[in-house]
Protein backbone atom coordinates (compact mmCIF):
# COMPACT_ATOMS: atom_id res chain seq x y z
CA UNK A 1 0.00 0.00 0.00
CA UNK A 2 1.29 3.33 -0.93
CA UNK A 3 0.54 7.05 0.30
CA UNK A 4 1.77 10.83 -0.97
CA UNK A 5 1.72 13.55 1.05
CA UNK A 6 2.70 16.17 -1.25
CA UNK A 7 2.87 20.09 -1.07
CA UNK A 8 4.53 23.13 -3.01
CA UNK A 9 7.61 24.30 -1.20
CA UNK A 10 10.38 26.94 -2.18
CA UNK A 11 14.43 26.10 -2.03
CA UNK A 12 14.75 28.09 0.93
CA UNK A 13 12.17 26.27 2.72
CA UNK A 14 12.51 22.45 2.05
CA UNK A 15 14.13 21.11 4.70
CA UNK A 16 11.52 22.83 7.52
CA UNK A 17 8.94 21.98 4.71
CA UNK A 18 9.72 18.20 5.04
CA UNK A 19 10.07 18.22 8.76
CA UNK A 20 6.85 19.32 8.68
CA UNK A 21 5.35 16.51 6.68
CA UNK A 22 6.72 13.44 8.33
CA UNK A 23 5.21 15.03 11.79
CA UNK A 24 2.08 15.03 9.86
CA UNK A 25 2.61 12.02 8.43
CA UNK A 26 3.24 10.63 11.73
CA UNK A 27 0.07 11.00 13.18
CA UNK A 28 -1.49 8.90 11.10
CA UNK A 29 0.52 6.36 12.97
CA UNK A 30 4.29 4.77 13.70
CA UNK A 31 6.20 5.47 10.02
CA UNK A 32 10.54 4.53 9.54
CA UNK A 33 12.15 7.28 7.65
CA UNK A 34 13.93 5.09 5.04
CA UNK A 35 16.90 5.97 3.03
CA UNK A 36 19.79 3.68 1.81
CA UNK A 37 21.47 6.57 -1.19
CA UNK A 38 20.00 10.30 -2.94
CA UNK A 39 18.67 9.03 -5.85
CA UNK A 40 18.73 12.04 -8.65
CA UNK A 41 16.59 11.61 -11.25
CA UNK A 42 17.68 13.49 -14.28
CA UNK A 43 15.21 14.35 -16.90
CA UNK A 44 14.20 16.90 -19.71
CA UNK A 45 10.78 18.94 -18.47
CA UNK A 46 8.06 17.99 -21.36
CA UNK A 47 5.32 20.48 -22.15
CA UNK A 48 3.03 17.08 -23.37
CA UNK A 49 2.66 15.95 -19.76
CA UNK A 50 2.71 18.97 -17.61
CA UNK A 51 -1.32 18.23 -15.96
CA UNK A 52 -0.06 20.65 -12.62
CA UNK A 53 3.35 22.09 -10.50
CA UNK A 54 4.04 18.83 -8.52
CA UNK A 55 1.49 16.37 -10.16
CA UNK A 56 3.01 15.15 -13.44
CA UNK A 57 6.43 15.72 -13.04
CA UNK A 58 7.03 12.44 -11.58
CA UNK A 59 4.08 10.51 -14.31
CA UNK A 60 4.74 7.43 -15.71
CA UNK A 61 8.17 7.17 -14.44
CA UNK A 62 7.92 3.93 -12.33
CA UNK A 63 9.50 5.95 -9.41
CA UNK A 64 7.18 4.72 -6.67
CA UNK A 65 8.06 0.86 -7.66
CA UNK A 66 11.92 1.60 -7.70
CA UNK A 67 12.08 3.17 -3.97
CA UNK A 68 9.95 0.89 -2.83
CA UNK A 69 12.42 -1.81 -3.75
CA UNK A 70 15.71 0.79 -2.96
CA UNK A 71 14.53 3.60 -0.23
CA UNK A 72 16.29 6.54 -1.45
CA UNK A 73 16.01 10.29 -1.11
CA UNK A 74 14.43 11.13 -4.29
CA UNK A 75 15.29 14.03 -5.88
CA UNK A 76 13.74 14.59 -9.60
CA UNK A 77 15.02 16.89 -11.35
CA UNK A 78 13.93 18.70 -14.55
CA UNK A 79 16.26 20.76 -16.18
CA UNK A 80 15.35 23.23 -19.40
CA UNK A 81 19.13 24.87 -20.06
CA UNK A 82 19.51 28.45 -19.89
CA UNK A 83 22.91 29.71 -20.77
CA UNK A 84 22.25 33.26 -20.24
CA UNK A 85 21.68 32.19 -16.44
CA UNK A 86 19.11 34.72 -15.64
CA UNK A 87 16.72 32.41 -14.40
CA UNK A 88 16.14 30.33 -11.08
CA UNK A 89 13.86 27.24 -9.98
CA UNK A 90 10.70 28.13 -10.63
CA UNK A 91 9.08 25.26 -9.10
CA UNK A 92 9.50 22.89 -6.38
CA UNK A 93 7.83 20.23 -4.99
CA UNK A 94 8.33 17.88 -1.51
CA UNK A 95 6.29 15.15 -0.82
CA UNK A 96 6.63 11.87 1.61
CA UNK A 97 5.45 8.43 -0.16
CA UNK A 98 4.87 5.82 2.20
CA UNK A 99 4.96 1.89 1.68
CA UNK A 100 3.51 -0.92 3.57
CA UNK A 101 0.40 -1.66 5.98
CA UNK A 102 -0.53 -0.02 8.95
CA UNK A 103 1.73 -0.42 11.73
CA UNK A 104 4.77 -1.16 9.40
CA UNK A 105 5.05 1.85 7.43
CA UNK A 106 7.72 3.42 5.65
CA UNK A 107 8.74 6.39 3.97
CA UNK A 108 10.83 7.97 1.93
CA UNK A 109 11.21 11.85 0.64
CA UNK A 110 10.84 13.41 -2.73
CA UNK A 111 11.93 16.60 -3.67
CA UNK A 112 11.33 17.71 -7.19
CA UNK A 113 12.47 20.79 -8.77
CA UNK A 114 11.12 22.35 -12.12
CA UNK A 115 14.61 24.30 -13.12
CA UNK A 116 15.78 26.93 -16.02
CA UNK A 117 19.20 27.88 -15.54
CA UNK A 118 23.09 28.03 -16.42
CA UNK A 119 24.01 24.37 -15.66
CA UNK A 120 26.76 25.88 -13.55
CA UNK A 121 24.09 26.67 -10.88
CA UNK A 122 23.14 23.36 -10.75
CA UNK A 123 25.69 22.15 -8.08
CA UNK A 124 23.93 24.37 -5.49
CA UNK A 125 20.92 23.80 -6.12
CA UNK A 126 21.36 19.60 -6.17
CA UNK A 127 24.34 19.77 -2.87
CA UNK A 128 22.11 21.17 -0.66
CA UNK A 129 19.63 18.64 -1.17
CA UNK A 130 21.48 15.38 -1.14
CA UNK A 131 22.45 13.66 2.04
CA UNK A 132 26.68 13.31 2.86
CA UNK A 133 26.51 10.22 4.44
CA UNK A 134 24.74 8.13 2.21
CA UNK A 135 25.93 7.13 -1.44
CA UNK A 136 24.42 9.39 -4.35
CA UNK A 137 22.96 7.82 -7.51
CA UNK A 138 22.03 9.58 -11.07
CA UNK A 139 19.19 7.35 -13.01
CA UNK A 140 19.39 9.39 -16.16
CA UNK A 141 16.40 9.09 -18.22
CA UNK A 142 16.87 11.00 -21.27
CA UNK A 143 18.73 9.73 -24.42
CA UNK A 144 22.42 9.93 -24.16
CA UNK A 145 22.66 11.01 -27.46
CA UNK A 146 20.65 13.80 -27.82
CA UNK A 147 21.31 15.23 -24.13
CA UNK A 148 24.94 14.39 -22.76
CA UNK A 149 25.31 13.97 -18.98
CA UNK A 150 25.84 17.39 -17.15
CA UNK A 151 29.79 17.33 -15.46
CA UNK A 152 27.86 19.56 -12.69
CA UNK A 153 25.82 16.11 -11.86
CA UNK A 154 28.01 13.88 -12.47
CA UNK A 155 30.80 15.51 -10.09
CA UNK A 156 28.84 14.84 -7.14
CA UNK A 157 27.63 11.11 -8.23
CA UNK A 158 28.92 7.37 -7.17
CA UNK A 159 27.04 5.81 -9.76
CA UNK A 160 25.22 6.70 -13.22
CA UNK A 161 21.66 4.64 -14.29
CA UNK A 162 21.17 4.66 -17.70
CA UNK A 163 19.25 2.57 -20.45
CA UNK A 164 20.89 2.36 -24.15
CA UNK A 165 18.10 0.67 -25.71
CA UNK A 166 16.52 4.74 -25.67
CA UNK A 167 19.65 5.99 -27.34
CA UNK A 168 18.20 7.25 -31.07
CA UNK A 169 22.12 7.68 -32.66
CA UNK A 170 24.25 4.92 -31.01
CA UNK A 171 27.57 6.83 -32.48
CA UNK A 172 26.65 9.32 -30.03
CA UNK A 173 25.29 7.62 -27.66
CA UNK A 174 28.05 4.93 -26.81
CA UNK A 175 30.38 8.33 -27.35
CA UNK A 176 28.87 10.51 -24.44
CA UNK A 177 28.90 7.18 -22.35
CA UNK A 178 32.82 6.98 -23.02
CA UNK A 179 33.25 10.13 -22.00
CA UNK A 180 32.22 9.32 -18.13
CA UNK A 181 35.46 6.44 -17.94
CA UNK A 182 38.09 8.68 -17.10
CA UNK A 183 41.11 7.51 -15.22
CA UNK A 184 41.05 8.63 -11.90
CA UNK A 185 37.35 8.82 -11.33
CA UNK A 186 35.24 6.31 -9.93
CA UNK A 187 32.02 6.85 -10.98
CA UNK A 188 30.14 3.26 -11.79
CA UNK A 189 28.35 3.11 -14.95
CA UNK A 190 25.16 0.94 -15.06
CA UNK A 191 22.93 0.33 -18.40
CA UNK A 192 20.11 -1.96 -18.14
CA UNK A 193 20.39 -2.44 -21.53
CA UNK A 194 24.02 -4.52 -20.48
CA UNK A 195 21.27 -6.51 -18.11
CA UNK A 196 19.30 -7.55 -21.16
CA UNK A 197 22.73 -8.98 -22.74
CA UNK A 198 23.89 -11.25 -20.15
CA UNK A 199 22.18 -14.39 -21.08
CA UNK A 200 23.44 -14.68 -24.08
CA UNK A 201 26.95 -13.50 -23.49
CA UNK A 202 26.71 -16.46 -20.23
CA UNK A 203 25.60 -19.44 -23.02
CA UNK A 204 28.47 -17.80 -25.61
CA UNK A 205 31.04 -18.78 -22.75
CA UNK A 206 29.55 -21.73 -22.03
CA UNK A 207 29.35 -23.01 -25.78
CA UNK A 208 32.06 -21.97 -27.75
CA UNK A 209 34.76 -24.53 -28.69
CA UNK A 210 38.11 -24.19 -29.21
CA UNK A 211 37.06 -23.96 -33.11
CA UNK A 212 34.94 -21.31 -31.77
CA UNK A 213 37.03 -19.57 -30.21
CA UNK A 214 39.60 -19.27 -33.42
CA UNK A 215 36.86 -18.16 -35.22
CA UNK A 216 35.67 -15.40 -32.39
CA UNK A 217 39.53 -14.42 -32.92
CA UNK A 218 39.95 -14.05 -36.33
CA UNK A 219 36.44 -12.17 -36.25
CA UNK A 220 34.33 -14.37 -38.01
CA UNK A 221 31.10 -13.14 -36.72
CA UNK A 222 28.21 -11.92 -37.99
CA UNK A 223 25.64 -9.59 -35.55
CA UNK A 224 21.67 -9.13 -36.10
CA UNK A 225 19.45 -7.66 -34.46
CA UNK A 226 16.33 -6.53 -33.79
CA UNK A 227 15.14 -2.52 -35.69
CA UNK A 228 15.46 -0.62 -32.17
CA UNK A 229 18.09 -3.11 -30.91
CA UNK A 230 21.07 -1.94 -32.38
CA UNK A 231 22.82 -0.03 -28.98
CA UNK A 232 22.34 -4.22 -27.76
CA UNK A 233 24.42 -5.16 -31.19
CA UNK A 234 27.08 -2.56 -30.64
CA UNK A 235 27.47 -3.82 -26.90
CA UNK A 236 28.18 -7.49 -27.53
CA UNK A 237 30.43 -6.19 -30.40
CA UNK A 238 32.43 -4.22 -27.59
CA UNK A 239 32.31 -7.22 -25.68
CA UNK A 240 33.95 -9.42 -27.92
CA UNK A 241 36.71 -6.97 -29.05
CA UNK A 242 37.85 -6.12 -25.72
CA UNK A 243 37.68 -10.09 -24.63
CA UNK A 244 39.30 -11.03 -28.02
CA UNK A 245 41.62 -8.37 -28.41
CA UNK A 246 40.19 -7.60 -32.12
CA UNK A 247 41.67 -4.62 -33.54
CA UNK A 248 39.40 -2.18 -36.34
CA UNK A 249 40.52 -4.56 -39.24
CA UNK A 250 38.46 -7.24 -37.76
CA UNK A 251 35.39 -5.18 -37.66
CA UNK A 252 32.05 -7.74 -38.06
CA UNK A 253 29.16 -7.13 -40.17
CA UNK A 254 26.35 -5.91 -37.66
CA UNK A 255 22.62 -5.85 -39.53
CA UNK A 256 19.26 -5.37 -38.85
CA UNK A 257 16.92 -8.29 -38.82
CA UNK A 258 13.12 -8.49 -39.34
CA UNK A 259 12.52 -11.77 -39.07
CA UNK A 260 11.34 -13.60 -36.56
CA UNK A 261 10.61 -12.91 -32.84
CA UNK A 262 15.00 -12.47 -31.94
CA UNK A 263 16.22 -9.53 -30.09
CA UNK A 264 19.98 -10.87 -30.95
CA UNK A 265 21.80 -13.11 -33.33
CA UNK A 266 25.06 -14.44 -33.47
CA UNK A 267 26.63 -16.29 -36.44
CA UNK A 268 29.95 -17.32 -35.59
CA UNK A 269 32.12 -18.90 -38.13
CA UNK A 270 32.31 -19.22 -42.04
CA UNK A 271 29.08 -19.43 -43.69
CA UNK A 272 26.87 -22.02 -42.74
CA UNK A 273 27.56 -20.82 -39.81
CA UNK A 274 29.08 -23.56 -37.45
CA UNK A 275 27.67 -22.14 -33.90
CA UNK A 276 24.38 -20.03 -33.58
CA UNK A 277 23.46 -17.71 -30.05
CA UNK A 278 20.02 -16.34 -30.19
CA UNK A 279 18.16 -14.05 -27.78
CA UNK A 280 14.91 -13.44 -27.45
CA UNK A 281 12.45 -12.27 -24.52
CA UNK A 282 12.55 -15.58 -23.28
CA UNK A 283 15.98 -17.42 -23.93
CA UNK A 284 19.61 -17.69 -24.92
CA UNK A 285 19.75 -20.60 -26.91
CA UNK A 286 23.18 -21.71 -28.53
CA UNK A 287 22.99 -23.72 -31.41
CA UNK A 288 25.16 -25.63 -34.12
CA UNK A 289 22.60 -26.95 -36.30
CA UNK A 290 21.99 -30.56 -34.48
CA UNK A 291 18.73 -31.58 -33.42
CA UNK A 292 19.20 -30.40 -29.78
CA UNK A 293 20.54 -27.11 -28.72
CA UNK A 294 23.99 -26.82 -27.14
CA UNK A 295 23.03 -24.77 -24.20
CA UNK A 296 19.88 -22.65 -23.37
CA UNK A 297 19.69 -20.27 -20.59
CA UNK A 298 16.62 -18.80 -19.61
CA UNK A 299 16.17 -14.74 -19.41
CA UNK A 300 14.45 -13.80 -15.91
CA UNK A 301 11.73 -11.26 -16.34
CA UNK A 302 12.43 -8.10 -14.67
CA UNK A 303 11.22 -4.77 -14.96
CA UNK A 304 12.63 -1.52 -15.20
CA UNK A 305 12.25 -0.54 -11.54
CA UNK A 306 13.33 -4.04 -10.31
CA UNK A 307 16.13 -3.58 -12.62
CA UNK A 308 17.19 -0.16 -11.73
CA UNK A 309 16.76 -0.99 -7.97
CA UNK A 310 19.37 -4.10 -8.53
CA UNK A 311 21.81 -1.59 -9.98
CA UNK A 312 21.16 0.68 -7.49
CA UNK A 313 22.26 -2.15 -4.27
CA UNK A 314 24.87 -3.13 -6.27
CA UNK A 315 27.62 -0.36 -5.90
CA UNK A 316 30.79 -1.65 -8.32
CA UNK A 317 32.49 -0.80 -10.93
CA UNK A 318 31.62 -3.33 -13.99
CA UNK A 319 34.95 -3.36 -15.77
CA UNK A 320 33.72 -5.61 -18.19
CA UNK A 321 31.10 -2.93 -18.71
CA UNK A 322 33.72 0.13 -18.96
CA UNK A 323 35.83 -2.24 -21.41
CA UNK A 324 32.73 -2.85 -24.17
CA UNK A 325 31.16 0.69 -24.22
CA UNK A 326 35.50 1.85 -24.99
CA UNK A 327 36.07 -1.08 -27.72
CA UNK A 328 31.87 -0.30 -29.23
CA UNK A 329 33.09 3.58 -29.35
CA UNK A 330 36.40 2.47 -31.28
CA UNK A 331 34.59 0.78 -33.77
CA UNK A 332 32.00 2.97 -34.13
CA UNK A 333 34.33 6.40 -35.43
Amino acid sequence: MTTHVRRSSTTEAIEPDLAALWRDVAQQGPVARAVMSNLIVFRQPDAADRAGPGDAITAGLALEDVVARHPSRLIVLEHQPDPSGTRAPFAVTIGVLTFGPEGSRFGIELIAIESTCAEACLPSIVRQLVRGDVPTSVWWMDDLSRMPPLDAIIGMSRQFVYDSRSWRDVRRGMSAAASLIRPGRRLDLADLNWRRLAPVRQALLHACTVADLDDLRRGHVRVLHRPGDSALAWLCVGWLAKRLGWSRDLMPSVEEDRRGDALLMIDVGEAPARLTAVLDSYHAVVDSGGRVPLLTVPVPFESDANAVAAELRNLSQDICLHGAIEAATLFLQ
